[in-house]
């Protein structure tokens, strides 16, 4: 909301805005775009407004939702607006999927934005290459990271079907957002509703490493490729080797024949990722040299595998894992980079789905390629329905079961303790990697702190 919020400033528009809470980053950067900013929701503040964008995170009962209600204020939205003001006349290109939807919008966007086609675009997250996460860019295309969750308490569906996708990439596709479905079943049927909405002459590319996405995909109108890391996809993306900090493959379609790229990104996951920002590019015509020159220089999103710590002795990494499978696969490739090392994972459930049982079993075993795991308690765990809720002491429990020491804590500063007591006696090189969807009580920065100190 508050990226949207810029971006209707950056376009002319005179834009106002509340929240509960109103705090750094993103309060600098809205004041700084000469945006008014109202702490709570009182209604006598919000005047007469031409437009109400309402987001997802209010429901019926908020003052200003009433006041906009019973005052028959024009309202919206989030997807909404950003169609109307951004998208409607772009040709919209949407990434779709449970992992990896966030990399791969920053990077195709990236690619676009190297070969000159000036794309406007809208992320999940930071790209570090341009300090943002949107840009209105001036050229036909418009990259969207295109969300499964519901767009608001007036709009029970996923916030992809408003972007009205030319152009669709489905990177992944399990089962999350338990607080909003009941499975995957569920999430599988607005997928097949979101390919159904794809035009004859768009494009629509998929994982081939989900059999249901190849099944989905079967359906649409416009033509289908595959990508992925091994030579079963149309276009994929084949490791070769690790060499310093870089990760070394090779880029292999019908159209480029086979490239040799370098990327900072690391692990099969993000390989994947790679490959599918690619084919997207490749299937509109990106010249090859600049496919793999951006490749080369794109620098990853924040608080995705980002190294916020470096010593000859350890490394620290943030990541924004909080589903068992992106769990799993960062530590796989934490393992793969470093096989010498020790790793540590430190963890909070914080997402709907982390915190409640329906994930329990996979939680428990997403933690095998770490040496030793420190989990703390869920978040604000008393929101979630008793009997929907995650069993921690269960998981930690069943990890120690499997041979991975584990330890439950209550608060980020027990876990900061703990772990640099631990650092200090360790006798090789280490890794420590960070996961939670959220500020995690603000560890990264005390870890580094004391890592600094040390």
């Amino acid at each position: 909301m508050g990226s949207l919020a810029c971006m209707l400033r950056e376009a002319g528009h005179n834009v106002a805005g509340s929240d509960k809470e109103i705090f750094p980053p993103m309060s600098d950067v809205l004041f700084n775009s000469g945006i008014r900013l109202d702490e709570g929701y009182d209604a006598s503040a919000m005047g007469a407004p031409d437009l109400v964008i309402i987001g997802n995170a209010i429901s019926r009962g908020n003052p200003q939702a009433e006041h906009t209600l019973n005052m028959n204020l024009p309202y919206c939205s989030m997807p909404a607006a950003l169609w109307r003001f951004f998208l409607h006349d772009k040709d919209v290109i949407a990434v779709a999927g449970t992992h990896g939807k966030t990399t791969t919008t920053a990077l195709l966007s990236h690619i676009l934005i190297t070969a000159g086609y000036d794309p406007g675009c809208f992320v999940g997250g930071v790209a570090k290459n341009y300090s943002s996460n949107y840009r209105i860019g001036g050229g036909k295309y418009f990259v969207i990271e295109a969300d499964e969750y519901d767009s608001a308490f007036f709009e029970k569906v996923p916030k992809f079907m408003s972007y009205r996708p030319r152009r669709l990439i489905m990177t992944s596709l399990e089962f999350d957002h338990a607080d909003i479905y009941s499975g995957l079943s569920e999430i599988e049927l607005w997928f097949r509703r979101l390919v159904n909405i794809v035009p004859s002459e768009g494009y629509v590319a998929y994982s081939a490493q989900y059999p249901l996405l190849a099944e989905i995909a079967a359906k649409s109108f416009a033509p289908v490729f595959s990508f992925g890391t091994d030579d079963k996809a149309d276009i994929f993306c084949r490791f070769v080797r690790y060499n310093e900090d870089n990760t070394e493959f090779v880029l292999s379609s019908p159209e480029t024949g086979t490239l040799p790229c370098s990327t900072s990104l690391l692990g099969g996951f993000n390989l994947a990722n790679v490959a599918a920002a690619s084919s997207m590019a490749v299937k509109l015509g990106v010249a090859a040299d600049s496919i793999v020159s951006a490749i080369s220089t794109f620098e990853g999103v924040k608080r995705r595998q980002e190294l916020i710590f470096s010593s000859p002795d350890i490394k620290v990494y943030e990541d924004f894992a909080h589903h068992p499978t992106a769990i799993r696969a960062v530590l796989e490739t934490m393992r793969e980079r470093y096989p010498d090392s020790k790793i540590y994972a430190v963890y909070e459930p914080r997402s709907a789905t982390s915190r409640r049982s329906s994930l329990q079993e996979e939680t428990t075993s997403a933690f095998q390629n770490a040496d030793e795991v420190y989990i703390k308690s869920p978040f604000n765990i008393a929101s979630v329905p008793e009997a929907e809720r995650i069993d921690i002491e269960y998981v930690v429990g069943r990890i120690n079961a499997g041979g991975t020491p584990a330890s439950l804590f209550n608060n980020a500063g027990a876990i900061t303790d703990a772990l640099c007591d631990e650092i200090g006696r360790a006798k090789k090189h280490r890794v420590i990697v960070i996961m939670s969807n959220g500020g995690f009580d603000g560890i990264y920065d005390e870890i580094v702190k004391r890592l600094e100190a040390l």
